[in-house]
């Protein structure tokens, strides 16, 4: 303990080597539970999930069906499920966007979706993420509002740190590519959401 105390040059280089190995420490521990595994699947409020391009067809042919009526001057709406919602985010964020999320789940529920995905990060490694929210489609492009976000295995507590870093921005970026026309009202229950359009 002589040692310790004996300058306060020895004390500093105590103290900040011990606050570099932890740091070290905790950044090895969050990588490896944020790699290790994940929330899971989001539970579907209506039945299986069904992904494939024959649902991500029929929404978009849903969509532009309503689009067209609401071009014409008239209000339209439109009920999607969630094998319709889940194909169309997929194919979304495989094929049209450079954000790489991969097995996109959307589950809709009362007043709320959650959505489940892997995220492709470096060497090849995939982050499971999780959120729970809304979307705001009165914009010229959809934005989204997180209530919850699960990250990989990392405590509940610590999400707030990836929260801080822009997961929810990142998303709302890549949904600028998405240019809405009209202006849509969302409204979800379990299992499936009705757009209502307005010119």
């Amino acid at each position: 303990m002589n040692w310790f105390t004996a300058s306060p040059l020895r004390t500093a280089i105590v103290v900040v080597s011990t606050l570099v190995v932890s740091v070290v420490i905790f950044s090895a521990v969050m990588t490896v539970l944020a790699f290790s595994g994940g929330p899971g699947q989001c539970t579907p409020g209506g039945g299986p999930i069904t992904v494939n391009a024959a649902n991500a067809d029929s929404f978009d042919q849903k969509w532009d069906d309503m689009d067209a009526i609401l071009d014409s001057g008239s209000p339209s709406s439109i009920t999607l499920n969630e094998s319709e919602v889940s194909s169309r985010a997929d194919r979304f964020f495989t094929e049209e966007n450079a954000l790489d999320f991969r097995d996109v789940r959307v589950c809709i529920h009362d007043g709320y979706a959650e959505a489940t995905a892997n995220l492709d990060a470096i060497l090849g490694l995939q982050v499971e993420l999780k959120f729970k929210g809304t979307i705001d489609l009165t914009g010229d492009a959809p934005k989204t509002d997180v209530d919850d976000l699960d990250f990989g295995l990392i405590p509940g507590w610590l999400v707030d740190v990836v929260e801080a870093i822009g997961a929810e921005g990142d998303i709302d970026e890549a949904l600028d590519d998405i240019e809405l026309k009209h202006t849509y009202t969302p409204t979800l229950t379990e299992g499936q959401v009705r757009i209502d359009g307005v010119p």
